[in-house]
């Protein structure tokens, strides 16, 4: 069966590590995530380096949104659009920093639905390229991060900056509705919510914004843990993706690049650096393995019945399970590989 990986990052230096892992895990092609820089030259530069590798990568680029107190500056970014395009940019790929991060001068934050940015998500529209665009993090970022809290193996050290409980962040629905309001603004604009859309802890709710807006996809990177974290979820899980196959990608979120590779440990797992010894092992053939086993889960999580005692994702203190969601043939086709075809 063919598969296009369509969410991972790889930073330039590691493309021949990555296309390793991807000819070792049968991944025709992939999607990699420009950095925040990946606009103007730095994007070409990075381009010429993925072109070297025909058919492998697809690169989604950003806009520069260190200048988004600049006047004018949604139809700047747009005009910088329009050229990324025509140099070889395939999809604007928009980070959560839009609504967490990005804020005015006097300290407020930039809404995501804020009519000054609408140039930059028409013109995508326009240009027939989509917006892959992360906003909120799951619900568990938002609570105490203590025992009964999913992410608790997670939300400390290296990665305790994500947790937002009391630190006066808008909280999910809010990011959320600023969104869907953006995709009911632009409906010839095709927008890709990765993460479930920030709604793996309620396939209803997910379920409500695919039905309410025919141009939003879903892809599934990193959310696996809890789509299939007992029975009853993987139940609920299996019948919310064969009732929306045609709507949903698939996506790992691996990552390649300086902060991760040396630890050996593929970055998406979510250990702590160095928290997994390398034991005198070479880093580089260490992250190939560990990436493909990562891969792997995902393979076993939507195509078998298994369930995944030790699973390569860290989630909770106590470990997690992936139950195996034993998807149709025909449903797995669609979600590894022609649905992200008919949008690029």
């Amino acid at each position: 069966m063919k598969i296009i990986d369509m969410h991972t990052h790889v930073f330039p230096p590691y493309v021949q590590l990555a296309v390793e892992v991807m000819d070792r895990c049968g991944i025709e092609s992939c999607v990699t995530l420009e950095w925040h820089d990946g606009f103007g030259e730095t994007l070409r530069r990075h381009l010429d380096i993925f072109n070297a590798y025909p058919g492998r990568f697809v690169v989604f680029g950003n806009v520069d949104f260190k200048r988004i107190n600049e006047p004018d500056f949604g139809e700047k970014a747009a005009r910088q659009m329009e050229r990324d395009v025509s140099a070889g940019m395939r999809g604007l790929k928009i980070y959560k920093a839009l609504g967490l991060e990005y804020r005015h001068p006097d300290g407020s934050f930039w809404r995501i639905n804020d009519p000054r940015l609408d140039p930059i998500w028409a013109t995508a529209g326009q240009l027939g390229i989509p917006i892959l665009i992360h906003t909120a993090d799951p619900i568990s970022f938002w609570e105490p991060v203590n025992e009964h809290n999913f992410w608790n193996g997670v939300l400390y050290g290296e990665y305790a900056w994500w947790t937002y409980y009391r630190k006066g962040y808008p909280c999910p629905e809010e990011l959320l509705g600023e969104r869907n309001e953006v995709i009911a603004r632009h409906p010839r604009t095709t927008f890709i919510a990765p993460h479930v859309g920030s709604r793996s802890d309620c396939l209803d709710w997910a379920a409500d914004d695919l039905d309410a807006f025919p141009n939003l996809y879903y892809d599934i990177s990193a959310r696996i843990p809890i789509l299939g974290k007992n029975a009853r979820w993987a139940r609920h899980s299996r019948e919310f993706l064969i009732e929306y196959q045609d709507r949903i990608l698939f996506g790992t979120d691996m990552i390649y690049d300086d902060t991760n590779v040396p630890t050996g440990m593929q970055a998406q797992a979510l250990h702590q650096p160095f928290e997994v010894p390398l034991d005198g092992a070479d880093p580089l053939r260490r992250y190939v393995e560990t990436s493909c086993q990562f891969f792997q889960s995902h393979l076993d999580f939507l195509m078998t019945d298994t369930v995944q005692t030790n699973p390569p994702f860290k989630r909770t203190k106590r470990g997690v399970t992936i139950t195996g969601l034993n998807l149709p043939r025909d449903v797995c086709r669609k979600i590894l590989y022609t649905n992200f075809l008919q949008l690029v």
